[in-house]
């Protein structure tokens, strides 16, 4: 009997892993280190992080002043990224190599929190010394707002003499938005008709 209950109860945490696998809303190796009772299990298989108002951030680029800029890399342009902070959602953008004037070309779906505003980070990657702030950007709440409605595109200041970068925010696209967990028949455009 003892023999049996050890076997069901392997088998048993060999499933769990897998459903863990399958239908894990997060990182797998941060829903399994938050188990730590049924409740937690439930959370992680049936909770989605994207049941809220969603917005879409997109950065075209930004324009550094060349001069105020040239000490990151002693001979060369610097190396820039940029991070986007909103509520508990981080973002970065892909690195642009050896350019005052990146274009990222970047957009990402988040989790829009109403009482919290946009946040931009510049940032120049450096593997030695380690990475360094160029420079930052805000928008408010209601700036977002205003942009989600317009959406037109804004120019904001990363310091006085710094440069500036390009954003927009809008609302997620209709045939973006997520219906469910499980959704057996998903309304799909085929590409001839975009």
């Amino acid at each position: 009997m003892i023999f049996l209950l050890k076997y069901t109860m392997k088998a048993f945490t060999i499933i769990l892993l897998i459903a863990l696998l399958i239908a894990a809303p997060q990182p797998l190796h941060a829903s399994i280190f938050q188990i730590k009772s049924i409740a937690d299990i439930k959370a992680i298989l049936f909770t989605r992080p994207d049941t809220g108002p969603q917005v879409v951030v997109e950065i075209v680029g930004a324009d550094l002043n060349h001069r105020a800029n040239r000490f990151f890399d002693r001979w060369s342009r610097p190396d820039v990224y940029t991070l986007i902070h909103h509520g508990s959602v981080d973002r970065q953008t892909q690195v642009e190599g050896n350019t005052d004037e990146p274009r990222f070309l970047f957009k990402t779906k988040m989790p829009f929190d109403k009482t919290m505003g946009l946040r931009f980070v510049v940032k120049e990657a450096d593997v030695l010394k380690g990475d360094s702030v160029i420079g930052r950007a805000f928008i408010d709440k209601g700036r977002i707002k205003e942009m989600m409605e317009s959406e037109e595109s804004a120019l904001l200041s990363l310091g006085e003499n710094i440069g500036i970068v390009k954003i927009r925010v809008t609302k997620p696209p209709a045939e973006l938005k997520h219906t469910g967990c499980f959704t057996l028949n998903p309304k799909v455009k085929k590409l001839d008709a975009l």
